[in-house]
């Protein structure tokens, strides 16, 4: 799950720029800097991650596993964007010069334990699970700004360790003097590590289009920048894992390793509100909240989110709200955000000249609740206020007689405008009335709640309707003009 860009055979990049002190060639690291022992998915099995300063401190077995195991990666040609593979004697130094990590099963204490295990003659490939390193990703006076690279082992697939190495880069980074990760190239294909980045509150800064050309599909993928700031609270990534404590609780009736009193108690309380309900179709049970299903899988929001966005293309709030009745997880909004804003059909629909398909109904059908206003099939010039003036004044001309008829509604020139037939209605009866002051009030309240409405609709869509606004402000103008006249046709009757 690499997340990197720098060329391997280039010079060491050390930190220069951020707080102090800055490091040195293969110096010891900061005191707080000590292996972290870990839970992996399971919520049984432990590890452990072991922080390296130089690649002297790795045993020559445990390097030789992970060049291959890196090189493995580089000629599957889906992952890294390297083409040939590293020698070994390149690779400690890559890997290794800043800062590595290593994540071994078991309880692991230090550095000389590792040692010991490779003098017992350890298999590597069922003793290592994965290994991460943390750089600069630009020299000088920008060298604060880290970013990094992932290895996973195959005995680690699907047990959450690349998810666990993310925990620790994101602890440690920090610690190392960084203020900010970048992650420059994540091959959008590579839905792991993808997932991974989401989940643990990265954001997504940029893409670079077709960038890929893998060895897995026959077009150019594009790749995923990733960014996120390193002084950031750490209760933006704990939600998959809180809900995968609360699972493990509730199936097994046991606390995960690791559990203080504190979460002991938490997980007690939890256990009065969440429940496990059997999937019909034979797979791993439902964690439910009340009557919501509590999903932690980033990528699976992801989906819901763009599945019951592509149904109606409602705007952001609409959206939530449908999920919001079946599911939950923590920050809905966000996550429909996202899928919106990756909406084909919403792309479409917002380039300029692109417009909504009008609705085929009669003029004077009334809209279904909550639908999205859309343009007219003839829709009016936009006025500007002088011609619109100029237009008020000629229209009052127009009806000085005293003997005038009723207009006739059927040749009325903006008949092909779709009018509200309540606003109508509304705006017919105030006409009626005697006090003139106040159906003029009533008629150009109406016309501007008509208008509000509209331009509430389209920004609820998250702006993708914009463009309409204009027009819609247009009929709301006309409507009022409109009433005018109805008011005056009432009057000469």
């Amino acid at each position: 799950m690499p997340a990197m860009l720098d060329d391997p055979t280039a010079a060491v990049i050390y930190r220069t720029s951020g707080d102090g002190p800055y490091p040195t060639p293969y110096a010891p690291l900061p005191a707080n800097i000590v292996p972290r022992q870990v839970t992996l998915r399971d919520r049984s099995t432990t590890a452990t991650l072991l922080p390296f300063s130089s690649p002297d401190q790795v045993p020559k077995t445990l390097l030789h596993y992970l060049c291959a195991l890196l090189n493995r990666e580089i000629d599957k040609g889906d992952t890294y964007p390297m083409i040939n593979e590293l020698p070994l004697e390149s690779f400690g130094p890559y890997w290794f010069a800043n800062f590595g990590a290593v994540m071994l099963l078991g309880d692991v204490s230090n550095v000389e334990h590792v040692w010991q295990l490779e003098k017992e003659g350890i298999d590597w490939s069922k003793q290592c699970l994965g290994s991460f390193y943390i750089k600069p990703n630009y020299p000088g006076r920008s060298s604060h700004v880290c970013n990094g690279g992932f290895l996973v082992s195959d005995v680690a697939r699907n047990r959450g360790v690349g998810r666990l190495m993310g925990e620790g880069y994101l602890e440690w980074a920090p610690q190392l003097g960084y203020t900010y990760s970048v992650f420059n190239l994540v091959y959008e294909t590579n839905i792991a590590s993808v997932r991974i980045w989401d989940a643990l509150g990265f954001k997504r800064i940029g893409r670079v289009p077709g960038c890929g050309n893998l060895k897995s599909s026959d077009h150019l993928v594009d790749a995923i920048i990733f960014g996120r700031d390193l002084n950031g609270e750490a209760e933006d990534y704990l939600s998959e894992e809180r809900f995968d404590k609360i699972r493990y609780y509730l199936k097994t009736g046991n606390y995960p390793n690791g559990a203080d009193r504190a979460e002991k108690s938490r997980l007690r309380s939890a256990g009065a509100h969440y429940r496990l309900v059997p999937d019909p179709s034979g797979g791993e049970e439902k964690l439910m909240l009340k009557d919501k299903e509590v999903i932690s899988d980033p990528q699976k929001q992801y989906e819901i989110a763009l599945k019951t966005h592509a149904a109606t293309h409602a705007g952001i709030n609409k959206t939530t709200a449908s999920i919001a009745e079946r599911y939950h997880w923590i920050r809905i909004k966000e996550t429909v955000s996202q899928a919106i804003r990756n909406c084909t059909n919403c792309k479409e629909t917002a380039k300029p000249g692109k417009a909504a398909t009008p609705s085929k109904t009669s003029d004077t059908t009334q809209a279904s609740p909550g639908a999205i206003p859309t343009s007219p099939q003839h829709q009016p010039p936009l006025l500007n206020p002088a011609t619109t003036e100029h237009a008020n004044m000629q229209n009052a001309n127009l009806n000085t007689s005293a003997s005038q008829e009723a207009m006739d509604m059927s040749s009325y020139p903006y008949d092909p405008m779709p009018v509200d037939p309540q606003i109508m209605s509304d705006i017919y009866a105030s006409s009626t009335s005697a006090n003139t002051a106040n159906f003029n009030n009533a008629g150009t309240s109406d016309a501007n709640n008509a208008f509000e409405d509209q331009s509430q609709q389209a920004q609820e869509h998250g702006g993708i309707y914009g463009a309409q606004i204009y027009g819609d402000d247009a009929d709301a103008q006309l409507q009022a003009e409109l009433a005018g006249q109805m008011r005056r046709a009432a009057g000469g009757e």
